[in-house]
């Protein structure tokens, strides 16, 4: 019995120490929002250190503003666009028009997106020079990572 014991008390130990650990692991989980906004935050900052022309950085923060702002509304319509597939998908008597007709308004909606984002982005290449885009590009990447994450999860 007391080799049992010393076999199986290491075991409980182990289980019980990543129960614990499991337990404290998700109290101070930041939500995706916060870290899309700090993200942008680190974007704006890398601007501000990478442009010297005050004109140009009001300029540059101004479409990077915009760029947040537009992110923050484009996740809001994905999540009503899911609701809406998910709330025609429930529905039994839906046909296949009211299908094809919500279809088409997303896909309308995506076009528009991607024209507003293509515009923006040239926008930030013409105000910008490429030594600035390089100094900046690793905080541009991680909002932008950090807004896909945050859309997804929506």
């Amino acid at each position: 019995m007391n080799k049992l014991l010393r076999r199986v008390y290491p075991v409980v130990m182990l289980a019980a120490a990543t129960l614990i650990l499991a337990g404290c692991g998700g109290k101070n989980a930041v939500a995706p929002a916060d870290v899309e906004e700090q993200a942008f935050e680190d974007l704006r900052t890398e601007v501000r250190e990478a442009i010297d022309d005050p004109v140009r950085e009001a300029e540059v923060l101004t479409l990077v503003d915009m760029l947040s702002n537009d992110l923050v509304a484009l996740r809001k319509s994905v999540s009503a666009r899911n609701s809406r597939v998910r709330e025609l998908n429930s529905d039994y008597d839906a046909q296949r028009a009211d299908f094809d007709v919500l279809f088409e308004q997303i896909n309308t909606e995506i076009r528009s997106n991607q024209q507003r984002v293509t515009k923006s982005h040239l926008a930030l290449l013409e105000i910008t020079t490429a030594e600035e885009w390089a100094r900046f590009s690793k905080a541009r990447t991680k909002a932008m990572k950090s807004a896909i994450s945050t859309i997804k999860t929506d």
